[in-house]
């Protein structure tokens, strides 16, 4: 796990807590913003892609989700933003 700001380092454990709550990867994760109870902005690393996920804590969801890598090869049938949707409301 990366910190795009060192501070955020003193919230580790919360931090690998909403990752696991959400299914983040922990090794691709670089955090972007972190508000304890609040919100978290994270990217991240799955497989050659990138993925900007932004999590409302209050609400307990995932509020947006934007691909920053663009897709190597698309696939049919194949939605890369299936493992979030399941997380959205």
């Amino acid at each position: 796990m990366n910190y795009t700001d060192y501070a955020f380092g003193r919230f580790a454990a919360d931090i690998a807590a909403v990752a696991q709550q959400y299914q983040l990867d922990l090794e691709g994760l670089e955090v972007e913003l972190f508000t304890p109870g609040r919100q978290a902005i994270v990217v991240e690393a799955v497989g050659n892609q990138r993925f900007r996920v932004h999590i409302n804590l209050e609400e307990n969801r995932i509020i947006a989700v934007k691909q920053i890598t663009p897709p190597l090869v698309k696939n049919a049938g194949e939605d890369p933003f299936a493992k979030y949707k399941s997380f959205m409301k």
